[in-house]
């Protein structure tokens, strides 16, 4: 019996409950947690991928653009004792196209009326609130496999060795979409969540060097980088060497989101370039430092820091120290089981009370 069949939950008399119902719906369904093969396995016994909608318990919408396309259609098939999800991996998508992040509900009209949607997301659930790996590393296992490789290897270097890397490489790159629209300058202070997508952009311009490297769509005439059979590994493959510092902006600012983009600059061997307040969890994930913070600096001031920027002993150290935890981090498989049974659990259970209060096509909380 694995660790993960231990911990379904039984009932009073014993019995194993049976898995959540869920049915995957809407044009998005492919970024959800379900979609992706490890966390489905994780999964297993908990929760069981309906064929058909009138299956399931919950069906589950991963963007709010499936509510605006195809909420009319969904008001008409849902029955009452079934609930909408919203579950959303990605904030980007929650605070450019959706409601409140916070709220625990979005309501979008249709022709026949309201129609809501439970929102589960980085904000109202425990889903995402990871206890070691965050979770879009938790995707794919060839995340784990390409990190546990380098950070090994990257370990094994000291703060002078790092110094002289530093002194060999030259480049500054952004690699992110091109995005200057205020429509991405979103932000809720209370609950410290800010759109950063046209902050990057505005900093990366900025960057007015021959150093500076600007990679992605819009920047140049190439495809999007997610076209590409396997982007990640060309990403890593594209900048290992050769880049001195790298930009891992997220393109939203909230306390639990922290995606491949800080990792793939350690991993490279590169100075990552954040944006992240106190009470940001990155600061736990790699507290030694070692990398550059540029919240609350305006695009012109966070350039002037970059282009100045010279590692000195102590930077090196604590990037030394950092590159040591991430080789302990990712070179734990149990760690990486541990993390996986967390987000199979929080996930049950957020999905199990919303289908504990079924609201079909009513606009009830």
């Amino acid at each position: 019996m694995t660790a993960a069949s231990q911990s379904i939950p039984v009932t009073q008399d014993g019995n194993r409950t049976a898995p959540l119902r869920v049915f995957p719906y809407g044009d998005y369904q492919h970024r959800q947690p379900l979609a992706y093969v490890p966390i489905r396995r994780a999964c297993a016994g908990r929760i069981e991928i309906t064929e058909r909608m009138e299956q399931a318990q919950v069906v589950v919408i991963a963007h709010v653009k499936d509510l605006k396309a195809h909420g009319e259609k969904l008001r008409r098939s849902l029955h009452p004792d079934q609930t909408l999800v919203l579950l959303s991996e990605e904030p980007f998508w929650d605070t450019a196209w959706g409601g409140v992040p916070g709220s625990a509900t979005l309501t979008r009209e249709t022709p026949d009326g309201p129609i809501t949607a439970r929102q589960l997301n980085h904000q109202t659930s425990r889903v995402f609130e990871f206890k070691a790996i965050p979770y879009f590393p938790l995707t794919d296992r060839s995340f784990f496999n390409r990190y546990a490789l380098r950070f090994t290897r990257n370990a094994r270097l000291d703060a002078e060795a790092w110094r002289t890397v530093f002194a060999r490489r030259r480049d500054i790159v952004f690699m992110a979409t091109r995005r200057e629209s205020e429509k991405y300058d979103v932000a809720w202070p209370m609950h410290e969540i800010y759109g950063l997508s046209a902050l990057r952009t505005r900093i990366a311009m900025a960057c007015e060097d021959e150093r500076v490297r600007r990679i992605g769509l819009r920047w140049n005439e190439e495809p999007p980088r997610q076209d590409l059979p396997d982007w990640h590994l060309d990403k890593l493959l594209q900048l290992e060497d050769n880049c001195r510092v790298l930009s891992a902006i997220e393109n939203t600012h909230q306390r639990n989101y922290l995606t491949e983009k800080l990792f793939d600059a350690f991993a490279i061997g590169a100075i990552p370039l954040y944006v992240a307040a106190p009470s940001h969890r990155v600061h736990e994930v790699v507290p030694d430092g070692g990398w550059i913070n540029l919240f609350g600096l305006e695009p012109e001031t966070a350039a002037q820091r970059i282009l100045d920027f010279e590692p000195d002993a102590a930077f090196c150290e604590a990037y030394a120290k950092t590159q040591r935890r991430l080789a302990r981090l990712f070179g734990s498989v149990g760690t990486l089981r541990r993390e996986y049974e967390r987000l199979a659990s929080d996930l049950e259970a957020s999905l199990r009370a919303a289908a504990n209060h079924p609201q079909g096509t009513s606009t009830a909380a």
